[in-house]
């Protein structure tokens, strides 16, 4: 099967202790000591939910994308990555490997305004 080709936009943000890694197309989470962590948990988490999605042939289960709150936290972040992300699903039979942007929120709020 030919790889998944998606970008894919993240944003880091810390709870607490614990970072997160949000990913807005999917809204899906990782959480970990470090960024490194938080990108590998929320990549599993990616990784099942296509893996579940292909094994049930429910192509719409995919994508789910996040709330407009974390669009606007990746809007305020700053830049710290950027490159590819390969996530192998199902024992090598579907590999996503695409472009991964990723920033970091530091606010404590987000508010939104239209000039």
């Amino acid at each position: 099967m030919k790889p998944l080709r998606i970008s894919l936009r993240v944003v880091f943000y810390k709870e607490g202790k614990v970072w997160i890694a949000h990913c807005l197309e999917f809204d899906l989470l990782g959480h970990g000591r470090t960024r490194k962590d938080a990108l590998r948990m929320m990549s599993k988490a990616i990784a099942l939910q296509v893996a579940v999605s292909v094994k049930h042939n429910n192509p719409r289960n995919l994508f789910s994308p996040a709330d407009g709150k974390v669009f606007a936290m990746f809007a305020a972040g700053k830049d710290v990555a950027a490159g590819k992300l390969e996530i192998e699903v199902l024992q090598n039979e579907v590999t996503m490997a695409e472009q991964i942007e990723a920033r970091e929120y530091t606010g404590n709020g987000v508010e939104v305004a239209f000039a």
